[in-house]
């Protein structure tokens, strides 16, 4: 083996080191997006008319998409359930086990996943990276903005649909305890992750460039 064929073979032997290295430190940042989110969870106000309670968790949801690729965004989601599945007090009132998944929040709880792929993919997917540098920044808080509203759009659909099934209710009675005295609190914590978070993610980015 000549020393051409040594240096080729050193340079992949050290381009797959660092590549396993990035890809293990993603996997470490949605671990850490997980925790956020079973932390968050516990930012929680039960409503007396309500089975669903007030929860912060969606904050973390949202932040697990505007940081993070869309494969790592729903990794960090499904680390979440299947955590809280397995038994760890995760999900809101430090609620834990099969029975807490698949009770009357069941219905959000499952798509947090999807909710937070949905965010990603609209800031950074690799085609929306690649045309990061070309669009202002009011077209990607635009973006985010969409892309939050239809991930939300999701979550009351799912949950509604699954509060129906679980209470043998009609679609608007599910609608008026699950979805209706959320809606303001909702639109806050939406405007929080557009005009705070998604602007420290795009700052981020730029402080990565230097």
């Amino acid at each position: 083996m000549n020393n051409t064929e040594v240096s080729v073979k050193r340079e992949k032997i050290s381009l797959s080191r660092i590549i396993s290295k990035l890809a293990t430190h993603k996997i470490v940042v949605a671990i850490m997006f997980a925790v956020l989110t079973a932390i968050a969870a516990q930012i929680s106000a039960p409503l007396p008319f309500s089975p669903v309670p007030i929860c912060f968790g969606l904050v973390a949801v949202y932040m697990s998409g505007i940081f993070q690729k869309p494969q790592y965004a729903l990794l960090s989601q499904m680390t979440y359930l299947v955590s809280g599945a397995l038994g760890a007090p995760v999900f809101s009132g430090f609620k834990a086990g099969f029975a807490a998944l698949f009770g009357p929040t069941g219905g959000y709880l499952f798509i947090y996943p999807i909710m937070a792929w949905i965010v990603s993919m609209s800031l950074n997917s690799n085609r929306s990276l690649a045309k990061e540098n070309t669009q202002s920044k009011g077209w990607i808080l635009l973006k985010a903005a969409i892309a939050i509203c239809i991930a939300h759009v999701v979550l009351y659909l799912s949950g509604t649909m699954w509060l129906k099934m679980m209470t043998g209710t009609t679609f608007y009675s599910a609608l008026v305890l699950a979805v209706f005295p959320f809606i303001p609190l909702d639109i806050v914590k939406i405007l929080f992750c557009i005009f705070v978070m998604v602007p420290s993610r795009l700052n981020l980015a730029k402080y990565k460039e230097l």
